[in-house]
């Protein structure tokens, strides 16, 4: 150190100033103390320092790789949603043209069947005449089904206009419609419609759900010595629930996988009338409105259909 001189005594002096070796050894740890950062602590926050550094290389890196992996896996999703989107294209093409193309010669089955009803049938025997009503009811019959599948795969290319749907004015022209019609048991029908919520759909659309849900209740308690079906609605979050309840011939629950699919019949023709495609139709409408339809029911004791469509903030019906 400048101007520190050791003596013949082992002391240290500073200019005229002689210390003892112990006081100034004391004197020199007291600096080091003060102005010295000893090299284990320089050595520790230079490494907290670099994992500081480190973790935030480390975040930097996750954002950008999540943010990576987050923009492939929404191109994927595009891709398999355009995939499946052409798909379904494809097939409601597909039924439409078959549908379309089956029309021409099942018309002329039915006119050749008329033709032969009209002229010959004066000279046709018990049997014949039976044949004869044969292709002409199972002429009508698939003319209907052809009809339905035309309706079932034109839904799927038609555009919903949503708006706000007054329901309980639609279940009452809906019923109305229907009871006016000429149908077996239409007399024994007891029928209660209670406040109904209004909501937000394709009023075309959601008016041919209670169609099919409403004719489909007559039909199935048609066999009972009074129909009793009760319309009615309840309110579940941002969504509204409508139900529609019977006491007919219900189905064994065993069997739900079946209701909702194209040409799925729970009872034989010879029972109950129909092609097999109302509630996959209905099942289709719902889900274009984003909505869920299911089912309860008991087997000889009836059936309820609910379905959910987006509601409309506090109005009711």
């Amino acid at each position: 150190m400048k101007n520190v001189i050791q003596s013949q005594t082992g002391n240290y002096t500073i200019g005229s100033y002689e210390l003892p070796l112990a006081v100034w050894q004391m004197e020199i740890n007291s600096m080091k103390q003060r102005f010295i950062v000893p090299d284990t602590s320089f050595g520790t926050l230079a490494k907290k320092k670099k994992e500081a550094l480190t973790a935030k290389v480390k975040s930097c890196i996750g954002k950008y790789m999540s943010k990576k992996h987050l923009v492939q896996l929404v191109e994927k999703l595009k891709k398999r949603n355009a995939d499946l989107e052409s798909r379904n294209n494809e097939l409601d093409a597909f039924s439409y043209s078959v549908s379309h193309d089956l029309k021409g010669p099942l018309r002329g089955i039915y006119s050749y069947g008329k033709i032969l009803e009209e002229e010959c049938i004066n000279s046709l025997d018990a049997e014949g005449k039976k044949v004869i009503q044969l292709i002409l009811q199972n002429s009508k019959k698939m003319e209907q089904l052809i009809n339905d599948l035309l309706a079932f795969s034109k839904l799927g290319r038609k555009d919903t206009v949503t708006q706000d749907i007054n329901m309980r004015a639609l279940v009452k022209t809906v019923t109305g419609e229907l009871l006016s019609l000429p149908f077996s048991g239409k007399e024994k029908i007891e029928l209660t419609i209670h406040d109904i919520l209004p909501a937000s759909g394709d009023q075309g659309l959601v008016k041919q759900v209670w169609v099919n849900l409403v004719s489909n209740a007559f039909k199935y308690s048609g066999k009972k010595s009074k129909s009793v079906i009760e319309i009615g609605s309840c309110s579940k979050g941002d969504e509204n629930v409508y139900y529609i309840k019977d006491n007919g011939a219900g189905f064994d629950m065993k069997y739900y996988d079946k209701l909702f699919g194209v040409f799925q019949r729970l009872h034989s023709e010879n029972e109950f009338e129909g092609t097999g495609i109302g509630l996959a139709t209905t099942r289709r409408i719902i889900q274009k409105h984003r909505g869920r339809i299911w089912a309860e029911s008991k087997l000889n004791e009836g059936t309820i259909f609910y379905f959910s469509l987006p509601a409309l903030d506090g109005k009711q019906g």
